[in-house]
């Protein structure tokens, strides 16, 4: 679970752009993504609040059921934006070494992944694309994101960065791959050169 067994895919900034001597280091959130869950954690918050109230008022017990899951939702809602809006995280990329992720999902204590650069197989960018409604609305609304993956050789998929343009997750797995100093292989469909006819 994302914050809590493994690294979160959120935006970074980069701390640190060495790529001659083979070091890339990049932290976050940044500050739009905490806005985010501060916000979300607020909503959550209210909505458990809401829920809590409806409650506590005389209805028979089995009325109570629906306030009850919404209190829970909204309690996890605000769980999640409150652990999205203060905690850190941190990616180093050097070469020789390969890939560490750290992070702390605060008050727990901090983690850590490495993924040894013999291990690194492929990067990959993947599409994710969120549809929300609007109970007011007939019309849906969806929001395509990108996020930066590295494979290593157990086909085992480590998220990296999250992005609003594929040519931005491009473009840090080119700089990734200049901090490791050599270039894994691209998921990226190569083009076939037809044979002429002699």
């Amino acid at each position: 679970m994302e914050w809590v067994t493994e690294p979160p895919c959120t935006e970074l900034d980069v701390e640190r752009d060495d790529l001659a001597k083979g070091m890339l280091i990049l932290k976050g959130p940044r500050g739009m993504a905490r806005a985010k869950g501060g916000l979300v954690a607020a909503m959550g918050a209210a909505f458990a609040a809401g829920a809590v109230a409806f409650l506590r008022m005389p209805f028979p017990k089995a009325w109570k059921l629906i306030p009850a899951a919404m209190a829970i939702t909204g309690g996890g809602m605000a769980a999640a934006g409150a652990v999205a809006a203060i905690s850190d995280v941190r990616i180093q990329v050097e070469r020789g070494k390969g890939i560490r992720w750290t992070w702390r999902p605060r008050p727990a204590p901090e983690r850590e992944v490495f993924l040894p650069a013999k291990e690194i197989s492929t990067f990959e960018v993947k599409t994710n694309i969120t549809r929300t409604s609007n109970e007011f609305s007939f019309q849906d609304r969806s929001e395509t994101t990108f996020s930066l993956m590295v494979i290593d050789k157990q086909a085992k998929a480590y998220a990296i960065e999250v992005f609003h343009l594929h040519s931005q997750a491009e473009l840090r797995r080119e700089q990734i791959e200049k901090a490791l100093g050599a270039k894994a292989k691209s998921s990226r469909p190569k083009s076939k050169k037809k044979a002429s006819a002699a």
